[in-house]
């Protein structure tokens, strides 16, 4: 265990995902996460600043769901739309799934009220959430 691959796993990057993620070979992915090189500052740095937004990112959403909550009263559920793969994650600004999932982790285990996973574009709430952030 290194402390890169210990970063790669808290951003939620599998080797694919950082090998795209850093526009490195995935070899040299596996290289970095066993030890045998080590990991170049600024890759390390990448993880660190990708980690930071996603603390960010889930910190904003559950600020959201309790001023919802506030305004018309505890939910039943929230429903938090997913991206079916890396191109629509890139889409909505994450590298990939991975890093989007791990985002979604954060707000799962810290929100007061029930979370529903749902496909982006699924119900007519995801699908008014994503017309207002493309619109």
């Amino acid at each position: 265990m290194t402390p890169y691959s210990i970063l790669c796993a808290h951003a939620g990057l599998s080797h694919r995902e950082a090998s795209d993620f850093h526009k490195v070979r995935p070899d040299t992915i596996r290289s970095w996460s066993s030890g045998r090189n080590r990991a170049p500052q600024g890759a390390i740095d990448e993880l660190i600043n990708l980690i930071n937004r996603q603390e960010q990112l889930a910190e904003a959403a559950l600020l959201r769901i309790h001023a919802l909550a506030a305004e018309n009263g505890a939910p039943e559920f929230v429903e938090l739309g997913y991206p079916a793969d890396d191109y629509e994650a890139q889409s909505i600004g994450w590298p990939c799934v991975g890093a989007w999932r791990a985002m979604a982790a954060r707000v799962l285990a810290k929100s007061t009220h029930p979370v529903r996973l749902v496909p982006r574009g699924s119900t007519p709430a995801t699908a008014a959430a994503i017309d207002a952030r493309e619109g």
